[in-house]
């Protein structure tokens, strides 16, 4: 089987999110996988539930729990919604001793598209595949790191690994040594320092395995080429405030889910207001883009 790896700290109601994303998995699917799930605290309701929705599935399920003690020694970027959760991707290949090769996913992301097609391209011996960045959010990255506008930069919530070669590199422990340095300012935490351990050592796959609000803009994709819907950022598609386009299919996906009959959170006239007045700012500033590239 195939291996597919998720982290989660249940805090903010992660759980029925991850459901959400699981279930976009199985169902999209055209073979088994064998799941991990690395997490820092998770309700027994909550396990139950996620066991139950991958056994009906047929896929494999392994929980592991990685020690708060570790992740209390990692510094989170200030502004950002993340918690220390998310450093828990870089025990990967060290918790996954006996397996070759994983796809790592966030839990804030639906898949559309069979999996399997990601997990077996052709890595061209590097140690990662990944998808760049909007080049917006590329030129901003490479300037707050203070690296060369040369060179790209990658989201890290899709990641292909080819754990054998991770663990005879030690790139993923260069990477923690990096952000436990008390002298580095990390905004992205993991993320930025995967960027500069990994400078040459990443594939970069299609745009439509880790299609994001920043990169859409200058990438219009139809629904039916997308293979992955990740919504990035702060808003997401279980807010009222959220103005994607696609949050409808996480609440298709969530309600096939055990979490099924939740209702949108901070659900407000006033909120309803200010999404949709952003939601026509930003397709009038995409059309302005598509007719610039075009002259």
């Amino acid at each position: 089987m195939r291996n597919l790896i998720l982290i989660i700290n249940e805090k903010n109601n992660y759980a029925r999110h991850l459901g959400a994303t699981l279930v976009s998995i199985l169902k999209n699917s055209k073979e088994n996988w064998k799941i991990h799930i690395i997490y820092e605290n998770l309700s027994k309701d909550s396990m139950e539930k996620i066991s139950k929705m991958v056994e009906l599935s047929g896929s494999e399920l392994n929980y592991i729990k990685i020690d708060k003690d570790i992740l209390n020694k990692f510094n989170v970027g200030e502004g950002t919604h993340l918690t220390s959760i998310v450093f828990a991707r870089l025990f990967i290949p060290e918790f996954l001793k006996l397996e070759k090769k994983a796809i790592y996913l966030d839990c804030d992301l639906i898949v559309l598209k069979p999996l399997e097609e990601l997990y077996d391209i052709d890595l061209k011996y590097k140690s990662i595949g990944v998808v760049l960045d909007g080049k917006k959010d590329q030129e901003s990255s490479l300037k707050r790191l203070n690296l060369n506008k040369n060179k790209t930069y990658f989201n890290a919530g899709v990641m292909v690994m080819d754990l054998e070669k991770l663990r005879d590199n030690g790139k993923f422990l260069n990477t923690i040594e990096y952000c436990l340095n008390p002298d580095r300012e990390l905004e992205l935490n993991e993320q930025d320092a995967l960027n500069i351990i990994f400078e040459a050592d990443y594939f970069s796959a299609n745009i439509k395995w880790n299609y994001t609000h920043g990169n859409s803009e200058e990438n219009n994709l139809s629904l039916n080429e997308i293979g992955i819907i990740h919504f990035t950022g702060n808003s997401k598609p279980w807010d009222c405030k959220n103005y994607s386009s696609y949050k409808n299919i996480y609440w298709q996906y969530l309600s096939e889910t055990p979490w099924k009959g939740f209702l949108e959170e901070n659900k407000s006239f006033k909120n309803i207001i200010k999404r949709e007045i952003i939601k026509l700012k930003l397709k009038t500033r995409k059309i302005r883009y598509l007719l610039k590239g075009k002259k």
